[in-house]
């Protein structure tokens, strides 16, 4: 919305002024919240990961001379916390390359160029069977079809497998089962129908954790939009 104003306008002159209207103070608050749960939720996301990593590296020979320093009275403290980092570090590595992983689909597959173009390819004219063609021909054929799709196809099984993956780690942090449990203690208890020794709080908690990030990222990019609308 714009209002015009003529009183500013000098005499001789015949123009306008545009007044606009800036979005909200709110909305640039909300992005800088929304900025704040992010971190705090990556914060709690990277937990399962580190976990991961510390089970991973406990299983590691260390040397000699890793062992020689580690008992030495100040050196050996401080060296055995920077191990302690490096679980960190690496579980770090790890959500990032699975966080990764889930936000290429989801940004690819809301992104309108990108779509346009896969949408072109499919829509050429495919190969058709024909009764005189050999079985190998058929096959070359379907595959040839298929290729138009593979990159869409591929993005949507990522999707999917990655947020599975994702949702078992956290798992490992919030215990499935009501009294502690792994995931196998868990497809366990639904093989034998034992429902109510599920802990539906931390099931809940998992999928929270999983799809947190993702949801606020998207939010607030729909934000970061309106405002820039709403600006020009």
């Amino acid at each position: 919305m714009t209002e015009k104003y003529r009183d500013a306008a000098p005499r001789g002159q015949n123009f306008y002024r545009e007044a606009k209207q800036k979005a909200p103070l709110a909305l640039n608050i909300l992005i800088w919240v929304i900025t704040g749960i992010i971190l705090s939720i990556i914060l709690t996301n990277v937990k399962p990961y580190e976990i991961i990593a510390s089970r991973y590296l406990s299983g590691v020979s260390y040397s000699e001379i890793t062992e020689f320093i580690l008992g030495i009275w100040v050196i050996g403290a401080i060296f055995g916390f920077l191990l302690r980092f490096v679980n960190f570090g690496l579980g770090f590595l790890l959500w990032a390359f699975i966080q990764i992983l889930e936000i290429i689909p989801m940004e690819l597959l809301s992104h309108e160029r990108f779509l346009d173009k896969n949408i072109q390819k499919a829509g050429k004219s495919p190969y058709t069977d024909s009764e005189r063609d050999s079985w190998e021909v058929k096959l070359a054929k379907k595959i040839r079809n298929s290729l138009s799709t593979e990159v869409l196809r591929f993005l949507i099984v990522l999707g999917v497998c990655v947020y599975v993956i994702d949702f078992f780690a956290c798992l490992t942090v919030f215990p499935p089962v009501q009294g502690g449990g792994d995931v196998w203690k868990l497809l366990e208890v639904i093989q034998y129908q034992q429902f109510s020794q599920i802990d539906w709080g931390n099931i809940l908690r998992a999928v929270t954790t999983v799809g947190a990030v993702q949801f606020l990222l998207k939010l607030r990019r729909i934000i970061v939009q309106i405002i820039r609308d709403l600006n020009d």
